[in-house]
């Protein structure tokens, strides 16, 4: 499949780096520093709008890795201008912010799915074996415990906005929104 992304930050270039047999050929980013230097890296070109990206008969399939005031939205765009999508999570905000994003996969009859990543995290992994297994018996209940290293400023970046994340690390690290 040829791959466009849109959202040339930490996760899109992380994205971009294991497409595997697939190849991008097409990045968006509000920053043109960013789209550029991942295109360099990839090969793709840059596309000047999500718009123009999605429109492209050259993509077949759009990573959408932005902050979470724009996925849902974006991710209805891509489905509609018949994209399969990979929607970086949350996939939304707010639950109601994804309506129109399944309506949109049920017309365009796409396939989309959401990044959560975590799914596959070596301690996650191996908590589910032990469950499969029985080994710790029935389970009553279960915590989980995340951690961020941070930054110096990490509080002035666009996650520490509220009206941009949602808010907070439930938001980031929960479920797909119902």
């Amino acid at each position: 499949m040829n791959i466009g992304i849109v959202g040339c930050g930490l996760i899109g270039a992380k994205r971009a780096a294991h497409v595997g047999t697939h190849r991008v050929v097409a990045v968006c980013d509000v920053d043109a520093v960013r789209a550029s230097a991942l295109a360099e890296r990839t090969g793709a070109r840059v596309e000047p709008t999500p718009g123009v990206l999605f429109a492209a008969s050259d993509v077949d399939a759009v990573v959408i890795a932005t902050t979470h005031d724009q996925l849902a939205g974006l991710a209805e765009q891509a489905l509609l201008a018949g994209k399969h999508v990979l929607l970086e999570k949350p996939g939304a905000r707010y639950p109601q912010e994804f309506v129109a994003v399944r309506a949109a996969a049920a017309k365009s009859g796409c396939v989309i799915r959401l990044g959560y990543n975590h799914r596959f995290h070596p301690a996650l992994l191996k908590s589910r074996e032990l469950v499969d297994a029985g080994a710790l018996g029935p389970l009553m209940f279960i915590r989980g415990r995340y951690g961020h290293g941070g930054r110096i400023g990490y509080e002035k970046e666009w996650r520490a906005d509220e009206s941009k994340s949602g808010g907070g690390e439930a938001i980031d690290q929960g479920g797909p929104p119902d």
